[in-house]
């Protein structure tokens, strides 16, 4: 029996020596993964837990360079610092109340329209149904469609539309400078002009195609989400993991400790309790002493990953942060990965959501990774790696350049890079347009 119940406890340690360890490394992933404002929020958990630890806050980005840092350097100019601090724009909600406030309506109708501004999203849009506020509000249809006309009434123009073709006709009637054919054009044949069939508009309503022509440079000076320049929610400041310094041609990363908390062991009250002598005690002691030394160590782990993977992102990419006019040249996790010797989905987790600061600004780690298309000689042999980004460019040179009367076919930009070397499908040029934003040729043709 006793050999029985040695096997069973040996048993149990070894299963909780496991588990422990598997929570650990666990943990210590996601310590590599975390953002910097995740990873203070983690370890400030882990400090109301643990009374072995305690973490010392440290800089906050946001106001890192305010009232406190200039009072240091010794400005006396109180203005300086005063405009540092954040504009707290006022949000769509809020603009349009104070509007509301302001007119002279009855209290019923002001009860619909606040519930209408309620309803908005952050581009301004109604989306709820008119006979959902009337039976929330226990009103009448005609009285809710009064409120949504007091709401469309008011600033920005196109406030309170329930699609895009109603937000541009509320925007048009506002407008003096709206060409004469304008609201009709976008009333009867919105589809149509969205899909640029502009020869049957311009038949169906006997006019030019010059006069289709000026209607569509007429809509791209609208706002087809009016409630955009309004604050939708407090601005998140972006805090980076890295610090790169030039110095002449070139570069140090650094980590960018100082907006990490610093993890201190409670020496003090560690010794005071384990002077109970308390065998209770004395194993939790060890537990959280233990839980103390993983998170240091594997905060250790993290700063050495990061400052290995930036180091190597530098240095492949040494010629952009020279001259940020530069391309990029293709790099990806994989051939990181195996340059630092670890596993590929560890440098994902480095470069995921970090970012390094820069002379020319900011920028997240993932943005240095470019994919690469291989480039061919006359002979069809591979001379050498370009990447996704040169050619995004080089699309948007061609498309900038191009006569917009015949505008460049998917088939013609292929032809044209080939004629540099470059080979690449019709397909990805038709994605690559889509990432940038460029719509189709039929849908670039000016007349």
């Amino acid at each position: 029996m006793r050999l029985e119940s040695n096997f069973v406890q040996k048993q149990q340690q070894k299963q909780s020596l496991k588990l422990n360890m598997t929570q650990q490394l666990s943990q210590s992933i996601a310590m590599l993964q975390f953002a910097t404002a995740d990873l203070v929020a983690f370890l400030e958990d882990k400090a109301l837990e643990n009374p072995l630890i305690e973490v010392i806050p440290g800089s906050d980005f946001a106001t890192d360079f305010s009232y406190s840092s200039r009072k240091s350097s010794g400005s006396s100019d109180d203005t300086d610092w005063l405009e540092q601090i954040a504009d707290n724009k006022l949000t769509l909600a809020d603009a349009l109340k104070e509007q509301l406030h302001l007119m002279d309506v009855m209290q019923t109708q002001k009860i619909i329209v606040l519930y209408l501004i309620e309803s908005l999203n952050d581009n301004g849009y109604l989306q709820i149904d008119l006979k959902d506020v009337s039976a929330a509000l226990l009103m009448d249809d005609s009285s809710v469609l009064e409120g949504l006309e007091i709401l469309q009434g008011m600033e920005p123009a196109g406030v309170g539309a329930r699609d895009a073709r109603e937000c541009i006709l509320l925007q048009i009637e506002r407008s003096p400078d709206a060409p004469y054919i304008a609201y009709d054009v976008i009333q009867k044949f919105f589809t149509e002009f969205a899909e640029k069939k502009w020869k049957k508009i311009a038949s169906e309503m006997d006019v030019s195609l010059q006069d289709i022509q000026e209607v569509s440079d007429y809509i791209q000076t609208l706002n087809p989400k009016p409630g955009s320049e309004f604050e939708s929610e407090r601005v998140q400041y972006v805090v980076p993991d890295l610090i790169l310094l030039q110095h002449g041609n070139e570069f140090t990363v650094s980590l960018a400790k100082q907006f990490l908390p610093q993890v201190r062991f409670q020496e003090a009250y560690y010794e005071t309790m384990r002077a109970t002598e308390e065998k209770d005690v004395a194993q939790f002691l060890r537990e959280k002493a233990g839980e103390f030394d993983w998170i240091k160590k594997g905060i250790e782990q993290r700063e050495n990953t990061l400052q290995r993977v930036g180091e190597a992102i530098v240095s492949h990419q040494k010629a952009y942060f020279l001259d940020n006019s530069a391309h990029l040249q293709p790099l990806t996790l994989k051939e990181v990965a195996e340059e630092l010797g670890v596993h590929e989905s560890t440098v994902s987790r480095a470069v995921n959501g970090k970012y390094m600061e820069t002379n020319t600004g900011v920028y997240e780690l993932k943005r240095f990774f470019a994919s690469g298309l291989q480039k061919k000689s006359s002979e069809n042999e591979n001379v050498g790696d370009i990447s996704s980004t040169t050619i995004k460019k080089l699309v948007q040179e061609f498309v900038a350049a191009e006569d917009k009367l015949k505008p460049l076919s998917d088939q013609k930009i292929v032809d044209m890079l080939a004629e540099k070397e470059i080979q690449v499908s019709r397909r990805a040029i038709a994605k690559y347009r889509l990432e940038l934003n460029i719509p189709s040729s039929s849908k670039r043709k000016r007349f």
